[in-house]
C-alpha cells in the first residue's frame, strides 16, 4: 500500500467563514421574505438555489466554504425541497456558534483530529481491505498517524453527527497525545489491543462509556 492513496479526512473549514456564510444565506432568506417572497417549501428552495448559485458565480465568500456551497447546491438540485436546504443552513449556522464540546460528536471528532494534525499527525480514511492493523503499524512506522476504516465512518455517524456504535482507529505514535485531544473534547473511548508502535482505540458514543486515558505505548 502508499499512504498517498489513502482519502485523506476533509480538513476543517474556518468557523467564522462557515458562520458568516450560514448567516448571510439566512438574512438573505428573512428579507426576501419580508417582501412577500419565498413563504411556501418550494418557493424557499427555488429561491436558495439561486442564492447559493449566485454566490458560487460570483465568489462572494472565502475559498474555505466552496466546498459547503458546491455540496448544497448539488444536494439542492437533485433532492429539489426534500433537501430542506433552510434547514440545513440553520444547522451549520447553530454549529460554527455554539461551544465544541456542544457539537454533534462527529464535529468535535473532526476538530480532534485537526488539533493532531496541527502537531504533525497523519490521518487518513483506509477501505475494509486495507483494515490490516499490523500492515498499517508497518506502513505509518515513521511518522504518527490516526487511521479508521471508511465504512465505519458512513456506517456509525447520522446525518446530524451523532455516533451511534463504536468506531475504531489504529493508533501510530503515542497514544496519549490522542486521548488529550479526545479528552479535550469530552468524546469518550476505550483502549484494545496494544501493539509495540501503538495501539486500537474505539470512539464510543457519549451514552456507553464516561471515557477513559489512552495508555501510551
Amino acid at each position: 500500500m502508499n499512504k498517498t492513496n489513502h482519502t485523506a479526512l476533509p480538513p476543517e473549514e474556518s468557523l467564522a467563514d462557515l458562520a458568516h456564510f450560514a448567516w448571510c444565506a439566512l438574512v438573505g432568506l428573512r428579507l426576501a421574505q419580508q417582501d412577500g417572497q419565498a413563504r411556501s417549501p418550494l418557493t424557499i428552495h427555488t429561491f436558495l438555489i439561486r442564492w447559493l448559485a449566485d454566490v458560487q458565480k460570483q465568489r462572494r465568500f472565502p475559498r474555505s466554504v466552496a466546498y459547503d456551497i458546491d455540496s448544497l447546491l448539488r444536494l439542492g438540485r437533485m433532492k429539489g425541497p426534500a433537501a430542506d436546504l433552510q434547514q440545513r443552513l440553520q444547522y451549520l449556522w447553530q454549529s460554527c456558534t455554539e461551544p465544541v464540546t456542544q457539537q454533534s460528536e462527529l464535529f468535535r471528532l473532526t476538530h480532534a483530529i485537526e488539533d493532531l494534525k496541527s502537531q504533525g499527525w497523519v490521518n487518513a480514511v483506509v477501505s475494509d481491505e486495507e483494515w490490516v492493523p499490523e500492515a498499517l503499524y508497518a506502513e505509518y512506522a515513521d511518522v504518527s498517524a490516526l487511521l479508521v476504516r471508511k465504512s465505519e465512518l458512513q456506517r456509525h455517524f447520522t446525518k446530524e453527527g451523532q455516533q451511534s456504535a463504536p468506531v475504531e482507529f489504529v493508533v501510530v505514535g503515542e497514544g496519549r497525545v490522542v486521548g488529550e485531544a479526545f479528552d479535550a473534547r469530552k468524546l469518550h473511548y476505550t483502549t484494545g489491543e496494544q501493539h509495540a508502535g501503538g495501539c486500537i482505540l474505539a470512539l464510543v458514543p457519549s451514552a456507553e462509556s464516561s471515557g477513559g486515558a489512552v495508555q501510551a505505548p
